[in-house]
């Protein structure tokens, strides 16, 4: 509470500012209240176990033709779509082997997931500077992490729909030293609803996840949008972080990881960033509003650490 003489609470008026703007946000574009609030439901709702197969085979197939056209690839999900028993589990359905091929060898760092690639830069002064001209200080990204390997880096943005795969992957060998989890807003992480004033990146929930290779240091940083459920770890299924501070997660061992190999999962909306050190250089191999699926090079590394 302010009291005579005292400046207002600046903290507490962005908060309430922020809170408003998500609200404001996913009003929009649920086409107003009453489409918000059916979006609501739907989120407490996505747990809830469908009883009948065939429902929920015909269930998905026709609603998410029709929301997200041309719908979900049956071929690809690692079962049929009647075997999952709730919305939850098929949007973290897994894919079938054969579909994302992973390269056996090189040096490539990969993208960690399905998608389509917002922005890509470079590290400068130690900011990502996007397309729509917002600024993010790597330091508050990272929460705390080292962000000095990653000055003059390369970073990618890949922002994932509904009827992307929701898992998210290893982008090259090595080993993941450490989760950090951030908690914060739900602000709309699709593209067009971002602006400088609202960061979405640094104000939203976020997973880190630190990463060493044979080539350097690698950030995966999945930020969470509105409606997500929680961010998963497969390697560490007993971190639970609450929603008040940062948490931190060190493995006793840190475990090995294999590109291509699961770490994460989203329940709900999502974008993933992804930040590869500075040296070696690195070169971009897809460009912004490309779809990307996860396994599929992005960045081209030099072993030597020279320009491609």
């Amino acid at each position: 509470m302010n009291t005579p003489g005292r400046p207002p609470d600046t903290g507490a008026r962005r908060r309430a500012s922020i809170q408003r703007e998500q609200f404001r946000q996913a009003r929009r574009i649920h086409g107003g209240l009453w489409g918000f609030c059916l979006a609501v439901l739907g989120v407490k709702l996505a747990r809830v176990p469908i009883p009948s197969r065939r429902l929920r085979q015909r269930l998905f197939r026709d609603l998410y033709a029709r929301m997200y056209p041309p719908g979900l690839d049956e071929q690809e999900a690692e079962r049929p779509l009647g075997d999952y028993p709730t919305f939850n589990a098929l949007f973290t359905r897994g894919v079938k082997r054969g579909h994302r091929p992973i390269p056996a060898v090189g040096s490539d760092l990969l993208s960690p997931c399905d998608g389509t690639v917002q922005d890509l830069g470079r590290v400068e002064g130690g900011r990502l500077l996007t397309v729509k001209g917002t600024a993010y200080s790597v330091e508050s990204l990272l929460a705390g992490l080292d962000v000095r390997p990653y000055e003059g880096g390369q970073f990618a943005i890949i922002f994932l729909s509904p009827i992307d795969c929701h898992r998210v992957f290893s982008p090259s060998d090595g080993r993941i030293d450490e989760a950090v989890h951030v908690p914060g807003a739900r602000l709309l992480v699709h593209p067009p609803c971002q602006s400088p004033e609202y960061p979405v990146y640094t104000l939203n929930e976020r997973m880190i996840l630190s990463l060493s290779t044979d080539s350097g240091s690698c950030a995966v940083v999945l930020v969470a949008g509105w409606g997500v459920g929680k961010i998963t770890l497969p390697l560490a299924p007993g971190f639970r972080p609450g929603s008040r501070r940062v948490e931190s997660y060190r493995w006793p061992s840190p475990p090995q990881v294999e590109r291509g190999g699961w770490i994460a999962t989203f329940e709900l909306g999502s974008t993933v960033v992804l930040i590869a050190s500075s040296s070696p250089e690195a070169t971009p191999l897809v460009s912004p509003n490309e779809r990307v699926r996860y396994g599929q090079p992005v960045f081209r590394i030099d072993p030597h650490g020279r320009p491609v």
